[in-house]
């Protein structure tokens, strides 16, 4: 090898770390980064490059965090180069060397790794370079320096006292991975089981749902469900069709004494890893670093047959990965959730005109807030499953952000799915992705939801308008509270509340009379149970927990839902702009009687729309006002002929 001469003995390269040399092949790298800049020698910026170019590396980090890809380095470093006379150099020797290269490598100490070599070729780089990192990277030199510099924390230990692995020295994505191999090792269990490989980790990293591994093959365009079923292969322990291992019951504590020593080693090394961080627990990045940390090793030779760049799994890991935080954990409890009963009156408050809908959701409330309290699933299949049919404007929509904010938290915690966009068999690639090689492969927007969050409540609006394959698709999820994605493993919908909204036997005006009432007659629920079976499968609606009509607003509930805007309108003015905000008596009333008479297929929405519509004429009086150097201190809301207006009540 390169380093085994007596001209590189004297540059000091031999006494560098040996598993150093090997990953940057006697630093090989650096010869060839002075070749592709033009440079006549080998210098410090030539061994930041060699070893940016190392996967998972200091320098690569350095490099990912500055903004400026390695590539754009070498090419700027070749713009600013000098025109090279003479051959260029073919290996790294006392000749070959820069003047500033031979100082530094002289200097560092024996058994030094790329941490010290980093810190000394950043200390003595040429100028051209410093300043393409400094000028255009924004990085700190000296920081960057010193950090390197900086003895690193020592690494945790991750094994007991009494041999048991200690998972509170992990993150939460850590953790699940340890679960997992936890429930490999259990499937593996027997009077006369081996201790556990070192390749059981990477299937273990392997089979977390939307974990580093199954993420990384997303990213480079790999089937993962390939990649699980060759580990399989090659460990011997099944997984299950979606890759994920199923329930073993009580799961067996990992120990030093359990597994091989090359794992041990392995989960130490990750420490190790994590410890440069200083003190971070050991994450799913550090497991995989540790893994893949030699290069000859059976880990990264599997990867390296499964044609997945290593180079970029890694540089994934450390820039672009964000750990999955799993829901299913202790703070899964919710145990801060409000009482019931407080949930009730804030719903009465926001679903103004619809007792009869809370009336009907209060029994499923009661069962969902209780059992996530105490931590309980009752049945493999999603919390709650809710039909809302009515017209447009009758407060579907919002019925299912009220049930987000109860359950869950925030009203944010919708994902809304237009069905309309569904309604042929190509949408299917759309709705939960594609198989692999085609078109939509990994771009599922029900999967990938899931994936990214599956606590909240997937909202499917006017659902008749789907294609028969999505209906089919949303059978199971209804059923199992499960899916299949065909870029990765099962995704699961069983913390999740389904809404589903239909405009089906619906005619007329928003605020008219229609073919049912207020939802409480028999004979409306028994209309529209008809006009559902004529249209959805019998074994779809019995699916359906609960099938709730939202009857038109009548006139004085439009009137109650103008006025509760015009007071979130009037708090929201008073805080941002600092104006007092009122409106005479009658005006809800004339809100609620030209959103029917105006907007009559709208309904509530109409009447948002026309409290939306005070915005712009109190911007504009309050931009009129500025440019007169004067102040608004209140305002006043009146009715201009259709529309609301806005002016200026002295103060």
């Amino acid at each position: 090898m390169l380093w085994e001469g007596v001209a590189l003995e004297n540059l000091g390269i031999d006494r560098l770390d040996p598993a150093l040399l090997a990953a940057a092949d006697g630093l090989a790298g650096a010869v060839a980064a002075a070749v592709e800049t033009g440079a006549a020698r080998v210098e410090p910026s030539h061994l930041v490059i060699a070893l940016a170019r190392m996967p998972g590396s200091e320098a690569a980090r350095l490099f990912d965090r500055s903004g400026i890809p390695v590539e754009a380095f070498v090419e700027a470093l070749r713009a600013k180069s000098p025109p090279r006379t003479g051959l260029p150099p073919m290996a790294l020797t006392a000749a070959t060397a820069a003047p500033a290269t031979r100082e530094l490598l002289a200097a560092l100490p024996a058994g030094a790794g790329e941490r010290q070599l980093l810190a000394a070729a950043l200390s003595g780089l040429e100028p051209a370079a410093a300043e393409l990192l400094v000028e255009y990277g924004r990085v700190d030199l000296d920081r960057a320096i010193a950090g390197l510099r900086a003895e690193p924390a020592a690494p945790r230990e991750v094994f007991g006292d009494d041999g048991r692995l200690l998972p509170d020295r992990f993150s939460p994505g850590a953790r699940r991975v340890l679960a997992v191999l936890a429930e490999l090792a259990a499937q593996g269990s027997g009077a006369e089981a081996a201790p556990l490989p070192t390749t059981l980790l990477l299937q273990a990293m392997a089979a977390v749902p939307n974990g580093l591994v199954e993420q990384g093959c997303a990213f480079l365009g790999h089937d993962v469900r390939a990649l699980r079923t060759q580990l399989v292969s090659l460990t011997g322990n099944g997984a299950g069709p979606s890759g994920v291992p199923g329930p073993a019951g009580a799961r067996p504590a990992l120990s030093r004494d359990g597994v091989h020593e090359p794992l041990a080693r392995t989960l130490e090394k990750a420490a190790a890893v994590a410890a440069q961080r200083r003190g971070e627990p050991v994450a799913e990045r550090d497991l995989l670093a540790a893994l893949l940390d030699t290069p000859v090793g059976l880990a990264a030779g599997f990867l390296r047959g499964t044609r997945i760049d290593l180079t970029r799994l890694r540089r994934f890991a450390d820039t672009l990965y964000q750990e999955h935080v799993p829901q299913e954990s202790e703070g899964d409890s919710r145990a801060d959730m409000p009482p019931l009963h407080e949930s009730l009156a804030w719903m009465h408050e926001r679903l103004v005109g619809r007792e009869s809908v809370i009336e009907r959701l209060t029994p499923s409330l009661e069962m969902i807030t209780r059992s996530l309290r105490r931590g309980l699933r009752l049945q493999d299949r999603p919390l709650a499953r809710f039909l809302f049919c009515g017209r447009s404007g009758t407060g579907k929509t919002l019925a299912a952000r009220v049930l987000a904010k109860v359950v869950y938290g925030s009203e944010d915690d919708v994902l809304f799915f237009e069905m309309g966009q569904f309604n042929t068999k190509e949408s299917m690639n759309n709705f939960i992705g594609a198989a692999p090689g085609y078109v939509g492969f990994g771009e599922g927007k029900l999967t990938n939801g899931l994936r990214d969050n599956p606590r909240r409540v997937l909202l499917f609006d006017e659902v008749e308008k789907a294609d028969g394959r999505v209906l089919d698709a949303l059978l199971r999820l209804l059923d199992e509270g499960q899916i299949s994605d065909p870029a990765g493993p099962v995704r699961d919908a069983r913390d999740s509340v389904i809404v589903l909204t239909s405009n089906l036997g619906t005619t007329g005006p928003a605020g008219g009379p229609g073919p049912y009432g207020a939802g409480e007659d028999p004979d409306d629920a028994a209309h529209m149970r008809r006009i559902m079976e004529g249209f959805f499968r019998p074994e779809f609606l019995n699916r359906i927990d609960e099938v709730i009509l939202f009857e038109a607003f009548r006139q004085d509930q439009l009137e109650a839902i103008a006025l509760g805007g015009l007071r979130r309108q009037a708090a929201q003015v008073g805080t941002q702009l600092g104006v007092e905000l009122y409106w005479q008596q009658d005006v809800p009333a004339r809100i609620a009687e030209l959103a029917v008479t105006r907007r009559g297929q709208e309904a509530a929405r109409g009447v948002n729309r026309y409290i939306d519509g005070v915005f712009p004429p109190l911007l504009r009086l309050l931009d009129e006002a500025d440019a007169r150097g004067e102040s608004v201190e209140r305002a006043r809301i009146v009715v201009d002929g259709e529309r609301l207006s806005v002016v200026n009540a002295g103060g």
